[in-house]
């Protein structure tokens, strides 16, 4: 999932002298811990960009309303390796998951929420892997539960109060499709494999606790800790990757920037870069490939000017194993990564 650039409005400080007298006047809007009566999503503005998908019975600290439009502030942790440093706008974090990352109650707990690809958050804490975020923006007024009147308390000589009418519970919170990374155990024993359908390298038996990094259609990669002995191993040969995904270039730019993978495209045309792709440099030959297969995205590999030929006589849509170099992690419009290929490793043979 590609996203368009936000444009919120940068975040400012108020002088001391303008904060006091602000304090002084007392608060404009105060705010008040809600819940949703029906899932909604909180816009960055109203009738603007959808940010966070909150189910109902979601925690949400409401302010002013404007018109049909509740101003409300949601909080909640987020795995630390599903976001990106940022200043944009104020913010300190941006969310680089293609299919979003869950927000959760406390760490590894309860989802509370699903923010979208590329939207903006403010870090409040960190403990761990997890870093607690805070987002304004804007509900529907008809998703915010209005809070029940507080109870009247009785006058001097006229008796004791009428009991409180109780507060409603609010309804339980939609189960959450799980995604992103969580920890699980091994159903039953399985196959390990580099990419998804590929060789297998190993077995995981039944009760071994794996961490999910990400998902392609039915196949999840994986994590997995365990000790070997030290005289089994052998120092890297420096070759390329196999099996790295597009999302984790981009959540960890500084782990694959200028290193080569091995990845599985499909090839779809060859184009020249333009201004609106300042990560090559005018005139460069790239190809427009589909993946990393499976992936759904799409992939920019920069080739030089003796291989157009060559790419331009395939067949459409061929697939072929390329060895990269990655350039980039992403483009400044696009979450496209941008890579330079080094060599042909199959699916080129004879052509």
């Amino acid at each position: 999932m590609s996203y368009a650039p936000q444009s919120s409005p940068g975040r400012f400080r108020l002088p001391a002298c303008a904060l006091a007298l602000v304090l002084l006047a007392g608060p404009v809007a105060a705010q008040d811990e809600r819940s949703l009566s029906t899932p909604a999503d909180l816009h960055r503005e109203p009738q603007g960009a959808p940010l966070v998908t909150l189910p109902a019975g979601a925690p949400v600290e409401t302010g002013a309303a404007r018109g049909d439009w509740r101003e409300a502030t949601v909080e909640g942790w987020i795995y630390t390796q599903s976001t990106a440093p940022t200043r944009r706008d104020g913010f300190d974090l941006v969310v680089t998951e293609d299919e979003g990352e869950n927000l959760r109650r406390s760490p590894n707990g309860p989802v509370v929420g699903r923010a979208r690809a590329g939207t903006l958050l403010e870090r409040v804490g960190r403990q761990g892997r997890w870093t607690q975020v805070r987002r304004e923006g804007w509900l529907p007024r008809q998703a915010v539960q209005t809070p029940a009147p507080a109870p009247r308390r009785a006058q001097r000589g006229q008796g004791t109060a009428a009991p409180a009418t109780p507060t409603p519970k609010p309804a339980a919170p939609a189960p959450p499709v799980e995604s992103g990374p969580d920890e699980f155990q091994v159903a039953r024993q399985t196959g390990l494999n580099v990419t998804p359908g590929g060789p297998a390298v190993g077995t995981l038996q039944t009760g071994i606790t794996a961490r999910v990094l990400g998902r392609t259609g039915e196949w999840a990669r994986v994590r997995v800790e365990g000790w070997v002995r030290e005289a089994d191993l052998q120092p890297n040969d420096g070759g390329a990757l196999a099996g790295v995904t597009a999302a984790e270039v981009r959540s960890a730019p500084e782990r694959y920037v200028g290193q080569q993978l091995d990845w599985r495209l499909q090839i779809i045309s060859v184009q020249v870069a333009d201004e609106l792709r300042a990560e090559m440099a005018p005139g460069q030959p790239y190809l427009l490939t589909r993946g990393p297969l499976p992936e759904p995205g799409f992939v920019y590999v920069a080739i030089p000017h003796g291989q157009v030929d060559r790419f331009r006589a395939l067949p459409p849509l061929h697939e072929a194993v390329l060895r990269v170099t990655i350039r980039a992690p992403r483009t400044r419009y696009l979450t496209t990564p941008v890579a330079e290929l080094a060599s042909v490793v199959s699916g080129l043979e004879g052509k």
